[in-house]
């Protein structure tokens, strides 16, 4: 056994407790069983090949020895427990795989920081071992669905083919959420209303963090559907590529709609940059119609020898005409300049 691949036991970490153990027989009929029964199964080696067990834990960190005993985790399931970048992954691992999932609430879209939950899983032909460390909704979800006779699984590859499909529909959930808004947001700007541009960069900022957090790594995906472990069956093989399938759909939609909400906030830029514009030219408009007034009323009313006019009895109104007058032409001049 690889003993590098053992979790660390640390004083600071909690130990790690089996939530719930699942043994699936071969018509893929699941049956919850306790942790002796389980340790049991696992110590038989004459266990029917048709058979699997399902181990989830509430810890990933601290599984203890006694599992580990008969349980061997690769490597890199030790290695991806400490990184910081938690992203979604599904990867090829020695005789077996192992995959990172991660779920956040479906109305985070509209969340600055997203609660996030990570769920471990390593599979090898005859079980499946997986740990949390926050409540995964598609987990419980599941879990319940199995105990009622619900739905079957005939080896743990379908299991993780449904966990790749439900994070899938939690992406796609979030898009058509994240596109209801862009419609809303459109159907303003072409009605004439100019929506908060902030609104729309920290959608298209909170996509872009969901779509690393929930996305498995393309390059992960593409080595995995060209190197399948020689235990997965043809029929499994196909769901597996139907999944990865599902989710570059989604990814591409994704795409676009980051594309369309850029847009979006291009012409709300251009928008309020049109508008400041219209403003900045009213007001320099009213300061250059004033300006003729202000100057003759300046000219005229210095207290000085020499005015013209001053002592006739028409010279108020001559003045007022001449300022009219150039009013008058400065605001032709203004208007021909909006004309062209």
């Amino acid at each position: 056994m690889n003993t590098t691949a053992h979790i660390a036991t640390n004083n600071t970490v909690p130990p790690s407790q089996l939530v719930h153990a699942y043994l699936f027989s071969a018509d893929g009929v699941g049956r919850r069983i306790e942790e002796d029964v389980a340790l049991g199964w696992l110590k038989n080696p004459a266990t029917p090949a048709s058979e699997f067990i399902w181990l989830h834990f509430s810890n990933p960190h601290n599984i203890g020895k006694k599992w580990l005993e008969y349980i061997e985790l690769p490597t890199s399931f030790k290695e991806v427990l400490h990184e910081e970048r938690r992203s979604s992954r599904l990867a090829h691992s020695h005789l077996g795989l192992f995959a990172v999932l991660n779920e956040v609430p479906d109305e985070s879209l509209h969340k600055g920081l997203p609660e996030l939950s990570t769920l471990w899983l390593s599979v090898r032909q005859h079980w499946l071992l997986s740990a949390w460390d926050n409540p995964f909704r598609a987990v419980t979800e599941l879990d319940a669905r199995i105990a009622e006779g619900k739905i079957t699984f005939r080896n743990p590859v379908a299991l993780i083919v449904y966990f790749l499909n439900e994070q899938a529909d939690t992406l796609a959930r979030i898009l058509r959420n994240a596109v209801g808004t862009a419609n809303h947001i459109e159907t303003r700007l072409l009605n004439n209303q100019l929506p908060k541009r902030a609104d729309l960069g920290g959608m298209r900022r909170n996509l872009m963090r969901l779509q690393r957090l929930l996305a498995p790594e393309p390059a992960a995906l593409f080595r995995l559907v060209n190197r399948l472990p020689h235990w997965i069956q043809e029929e499994d093989a196909d769901y597996l590529h139907l999944a990865t399938e599902n989710f570059s759909v989604v990814l591409r939609d994704m795409t676009s709609l980051q594309e369309r909400i850029k847009l979006l906030e291009d012409e709300i830029a251009a928008r309020v940059s049109e508008r400041t514009n219209h403003n900045v030219f009213i007001l320099t408009s009213v300061t250059v119609l004033s300006l003729p007034l202000t100057i003759v009323a300046a000219l005229f009313g210095m207290n000085v020898g020499g005015l013209p006019f001053r002592n006739s009895a028409l010279g108020f109104w001559l003045v007022f005409l001449l300022a009219v007058l150039i009013t008058g032409l400065t605001l032709l001049w203004i208007l021909r300049f909006l004309r062209d």
